[in-house]
């Protein structure tokens, strides 16, 4: 039994570690808490193919693994959902399967478009997260938790979370944030992938 009977269940900081159901995290949550990502091999072949299609053999190759062995790991993808058949990539022979990511993959220079506009808006939430600190400071007293030894940074990270979420929500509600899709395999996620910046590389 994961948690009592007469209990809701305690909510953490991800829905991901936790046994029991719970739409309230991140939109990605289920492909962590489903497994649907744990593989090393699969995270491989995501990197492969958001660089290029690519076919199970030129995985097999590139993996140095045998191809009954990728194509097993392209079968549990594509239920997943992670990945799709590449439509507009050339294919030599008619019955070639190019694989790519099933969802959008932001290339260094693509992110870079929206760099500075990220940057100011989380300047602004920042700016507003610090403008509340003596509220919450004062609401914090109130709480018992100021009694039980526990200090007013140690929950700053839970307040920040539930401001999140609690923006997430409103923009999903307002059709500005597309909310978390129901996939085939009962799984419910948004996902993307971005490449690093390249000085990020180097550290």
């Amino acid at each position: 039994m994961a948690i009592p009977d007469d209990s809701k269940g305690l909510r953490f900081p991800c829905e991901c570690v936790s046994a029991g159901a719970g739409g309230y995290s991140d939109p990605w949550a289920d492909i962590t808490k489903n497994k649907l990502l744990a593989n090393g091999t699969k995270e491989e072949i995501l990197n492969l193919v958001a660089r290029q299609p690519k076919t199970i053999s030129q995985l097999a190759e590139a993996l140095d693994l045998s191809p009954p062995s990728v194509h097993t790991h392209i079968n549990d993808m594509m239920k997943s959902e992670l990945l799709r058949e590449s439509e507009e990539w050339e294919k030599k022979y008619p019955t070639e399967r190019y694989y790519e990511p099933n969802f959008p993959v932001f290339k260094a220079e693509e992110c870079a478009e929206f760099k500075a506009l990220c940057q100011e808006m989380a300047e602004q939430v920042v700016t507003l997260f610090e403008k509340k600190r003596a509220k919450m400071e004062r609401a914090f007293a109130r709480t018992p938790l100021a009694n039980q030894g526990w200090e007013f940074s140690d929950i700053t990270q839970c307040l920040y979370a539930n401001m999140q979420r609690g923006a997430r929500t409103l923009l999903e509600q307002r059709g500005v944030l597309s909310p978390r899709q129901k996939h085939k395999n009962g799984t419910a996620w948004i996902f993307w992938a971005q490449e690093p910046e390249a000085d990020a590389r180097k550290k």
